[in-house]
């Protein structure tokens, strides 16, 4: 269950419950959508749903690949007041097989309490590299030991789940890029690919910086 979350659902007539656990952490409360959102997400199922409780929110959206089940895919922010107009929270996404959900969600309106549990699926995508870099990218390419460290440092740190590509630019610096990352849901981090130690290219290291 390392890179699965448990989500626990519970229904009553005009609202649904939603939990989750996982490895590292659980939900710091439940999560309430009301029955009639998931009906507008069923009727536009190429549009997404953004539902609010609490100070948080989920983006909902139905998602389904030639081959493939129906998925229902939401990306909680769970966000916590920590005092002085200030707030911390973090991002969590998970991915559920949509039709037996739907048949519980459907059999819960005569079920007030009954709570149904799955373990997420895991999105298995690796992300897609554009670069939209010139310069830089064929001054990398022509040094062998550049190539490497940049392979190595792409492997290494942009591996997220939710993540659709990474489009790669130029930076001022030498060997230097910045990036930008796209998801399902629109833009998301952004930052340097920096090489540190330009004068010694042996000893030099990338890092990245968001």
């Amino acid at each position: 269950m390392n890179d699965r979350t448990l989500v626990k659902l519970r229904c009553n007539k005009e609202m649904l419950d939603i939990r989750t656990v996982s490895w590292t952490r659980k939900s710091p409360y439940s999560f309430s959508i009301l029955r009639s959102e998931l009906q507008q997400l069923e009727q536009r199922p190429q549009n997404r749903l953004i539902s609010g409780d609490c100070g948080s929110f989920a983006v909902l959206r139905l998602t389904q690949r030639p081959g493939d089940m129906k998925m229902l895919e939401i990306r909680f922010t769970w966000l916590q007041e920590i005092g002085a107009g200030k707030v911390h929270g973090w991002q969590e996404n998970i991915r559920l097989p949509y039709e037996p959900f739907h048949v519980f969600v459907e059999n819960g309106e005569d079920m007030d309490g009954a709570e149904w549990r799955h373990l997420s699926v895991p999105e298995m995508v690796t992300p897609r590299y554009e670069f939209h870099s010139r310069k830089n990218l064929h001054e990398v390419a022509r040094r062998p030991v550049l190539r490497r460290k940049l392979g190595r440092v792409l492997g290494r740190h942009f591996q997220w789940r939710g993540t659709e590509k990474i489009v790669i630019y130029d930076d001022g610096l030498p060997y230097s890029f910045f990036f930008e990352e796209y998801t399902p849901y629109g833009r998301g981090i952004c930052g340097g690919i920096i090489l540190h130690g330009a004068e010694d290219l042996a000893k030099a290291q990338y890092s990245v910086h968001t």
